[in-house]
C-alpha cells in the first residue's frame, strides 16, 4: 500500500514535468521558425538597422543581436552598419543604405543584394556562402576578391543616343512614351551581364582594359535587332559576340512611331 501511495504522486510529477518541458521546447521552436536553423547571426555596429521577416511584412529594429533565417531581410539606414556571422566562418558587413535578403539553397546560403553593398571581412568555407547581385551569382570570395575590384558599374557610361533621324531621342522623348531615360535605365540593369562578358575575357587575357560601343535598333514591339559592335578597342571576337548577344536579349516595352536606332558605349577597366 505504501509503495502504491508513493508511485502515483511520482507518476503525476513526471507527467507534469514532461508537459512543462514540451511547452518550453514548443515555445522556443516557434520563435526560431519550426524546422529551421539560423542562416546567420547579425550584430548592430552603429546607426539604424532593421530586420524584416515574413516576406518583409514584419519590421524589427535591431538593438543588439538577432538570428537570421531563410527569406529574412536586413535594411540599413544612411548611418546604419551591421555585421553577419555565419557558421562557415564567413563574416560579412552590411554597409549603409543597403537592403539584402538571405535565402538557402541545399547546403549553401545566398545573400541577395537589392540595394547598396556588402563587404566580406573574414573568409570561411569556400562555396558555403554566395552573393547575388544584378542577377549574377558569385561565391562570397569571388565577389570580394574579383567582382568588386573589377566591376565596371561606375565606368559604364550612360546611353549615347544617335540623334540622326531621331530628333525625339535628342529631346529625351520618344513617341508613344518610350524615353531615352527609360532606354538608359533598361540597359543599366543589364550591366551584370555585360560584366560577365568582361569576366570571361579576363580569364583568357588578364588585365585587359578597353572600350566598346554597340549599335542596335529597337522595333516598335520592343525587340532588338541589327545589333553589332560599332567600335571596340578590344579585339577578342568572343568578347564582342557576348556583348552583342547580351543586347539582343534585352526587351523594351512596345511603343508607337518609327523604330529607334542608337549606340551604347561601354568602358571596361
Amino acid at each position: 500500500m505504501t509503495k502504491n501511495n508513493w508511485l502515483i504522486p511520482s507518476l503525476i510529477g513526471i507527467g507534469l514535468l514532461s508537459l512543462a518541458l514540451s511547452f518550453l521546447i514548443a515555445t522556443r521552436t516557434e520563435k526560431q521558425k519550426p524546422g529551421e536553423a539560423p542562416l546567420a547571426r547579425i550584430e548592430l555596429n552603429l546607426g539604424k538597422v532593421f530586420v524584416l521577416r515574413k516576406s518583409m511584412t514584419q519590421k524589427e529594429t535591431l538593438t543588439k543581436r538577432a538570428a537570421l533565417f531563410a527569406l529574412d531581410s536586413v535594411e540599413t539606414g544612411p548611418d546604419g552598419d551591421a555585421t553577419m556571422d555565419f557558421d562557415s566562418s564567413y563574416r560579412i558587413r552590411v554597409e549603409e543604405n543597403s537592403l539584402i535578403t538571405l535565402d538557402e539553397e541545399a547546403d549553401r546560403t545566398v545573400i541577395i543584394i537589392k540595394r547598396g553593398d556588402v563587404q566580406v571581412e573574414s573568409f570561411g568555407k569556400e562555396g558555403s556562402v554566395y552573393i547575388s547581385r544584378d542577377g549574377i551569382r558569385w561565391t562570397a570570395t569571388d565577389y570580394e576578391q574579383n567582382y568588386k575590384k573589377q566591376a565596371p558599374t561606375q565606368n559604364l557610361p550612360d546611353l549615347a543616343p544617335s540623334t540622326e533621324g531621331t530628333p525625339e531621342m535628342a529631346a529625351g522623348k520618344i513617341e508613344g512614351g518610350l524615353t531615352a531615360e527609360f532606354i538608359q535605365e533598361t540597359l543599366r540593369l543589364q550591366r551584370g551581364s555585360f560584366f560577365k562578358c568582361y569576366t570571361q575575357l579576363l580569364q583568357k587575357t588578364p588585365g585587359v582594359v578597353g572600350q566598346a560601343s554597340i549599335s542596335f535598333t529597337i522595333e516598335r514591339s520592343g525587340k532588338v535587332y541589327n545589333a553589332e559592335i560599332a567600335s571596340s578597342s578590344i579585339s577578342d571576337a568572343n568578347f564582342k559576340k557576348c556583348l552583342v548577344d547580351t543586347i539582343r536579349r534585352v526587351e523594351f516595352k512596345s511603343f508607337t512611331g518609327d523604330a529607334i536606332s542608337t549606340v551604347f558605349p561601354l568602358k571596361f577597366e
